[in-house]
């Protein structure tokens, strides 16, 4: 089994979850589009280049508001390279026509719509990195989940230079790939730093 592996990203929020592998919208989207879209994505990574960091040509990826309205996945056609943090969004694979077939917003975290790897995995890995400042990362299967709400597990905070927690969905294997966009994360301080590998199918 292949292994794919991003950048070590940052919890952004307390109270809104955020794709485990994904990113939001600051700014090139609006109405349904049939043409290619260039959009700008924000800063979860630690070293601020999302559209680097989390995706590859050819993605499938999630779009999805931050109220849960408008879900629709989309495909990445090509990525900004060097210091750029731009994607493109090219045709949707089952028609070919359309980019994007619904409304979504540019914005800050929380506000922009939230782009999320969609790709199948075999399993997936987390470590809450080592010295955070929050007591819990959360991991759970829903867009609006909580710490009590849609959550799967949670990891622990360990001081800096210690060995962190992790979780790996091979542990709890449910028999049938993992969707990535259906895996969210919420950490309780933000700028935590957490990691993510991906087992490729």
């Amino acid at each position: 089994m292949a292994f794919r592996a991003g950048a070590v990203a940052k919890v952004q929020s307390t109270t809104v979850a955020q794709p485990l592998i994904g990113s939001w919208i600051t700014a090139g989207i609006g109405a349904p589009s049939r043409v290619p879209l260039t959009i700008t994505l924000g800063t979860a990574t630690d070293n601020n280049t999302d559209a680097l960091d989390f995706f590859q040509v050819g993605d499938p990826v999630l779009l999805i508001n931050p109220n849960g309205a408008n879900a629709e996945t989309c495909r990445i056609q090509s990525i900004a390279s060097g210091a750029g943090n731009t994607v493109t969004l090219g045709p949707q694979n089952d028609d070919g026509n359309n980019v994007t077939r619904y409304s979504h917003v540019s914005g800050v975290f929380g506000t922009g719509t939230f782009i999320a790897l969609a790709t199948d995995n075999q399993n997936f890995y987390v470590q809450y990195e080592d010295g955070a400042t929050g007591a819990w990362l959360y991991l759970g299967n829903q867009y609006n989940m909580t710490a009590i709400f849609h959550r799967f597990t949670k990891l622990a905070k360990v001081p800096a230079g210690v060995q962190p927690y992790s979780y790996s969905a091979s542990e709890n294997f449910f028999g049938a790939p993992f969707r990535m966009s259906e895996i969210w994360v919420l950490g309780t301080s933000v700028g935590d730093l957490f990691n993510v590998s991906l087992g490729v199918l």
